[in-house]
């Protein structure tokens, strides 16, 4: 079955994905910063040094190659409530980074995670429509994950 195209979406620039947290801003920001949180929903591997150039990796086992190792530099970051990086994986060839935000806002059940990730358009015209759906469907079900772990009950 074909997603939709979600509201913030712009296919091969920039996509959006929200997710309602049983958490307060503070918890769900541990969950952005701690790697052995991040392992148990973004990643196999994690690490992190804010304050860093290279403050993000992350490193996913995949089925048919070698792991795939993602890098963020932070470019903006006010704690809890949202860190910007530049990002991209190691081993393909991205000219340029794209930019991923991690976004929290307080709400009435606990606080919403949005993650946005734009700037697909700079990478090249083969490979910027695919980087950008495997992002989409990764960043649904890395959100998917994290709603489930931190699930009260």
């Amino acid at each position: 079955m074909v997603e939709a195209i979600r509201q913030g979406d712009i296919p091969g620039v920039q996509l959006r994905h929200r997710r309602p947290l049983a958490l307060t801003v503070d918890d769900a920001w541990a969950w952005l910063t701690e790697p052995e949180k991040l392992e148990r929903w973004a990643a196999d591997r994690a690490a992190v040094r804010l304050g860093d150039r290279v403050a993000l990796v992350l490193e996913r086992a995949r089925e048919e190659a070698a792991p795939l190792r993602e890098e963020g530099e932070t470019l903006d970051l006010e704690a809890p409530r949202r860190w910007s990086l530049a990002f991209r994986q190691r081993g393909r060839a991205w000219r340029d980074a794209t930019r991923l935000t991690f976004r929290l806002t307080e709400t009435a059940e606990g606080s919403e995670l949005d993650i946005f990730h734009e700037g697909f358009e700079h990478l090249s015209l083969s490979s910027c429509l695919t980087v950008w759906e495997e992002y989409r469907r990764r960043w649904r079900e890395a959100a998917g994950r994290l709603a489930r772990e931190t699930h009260p009950g």
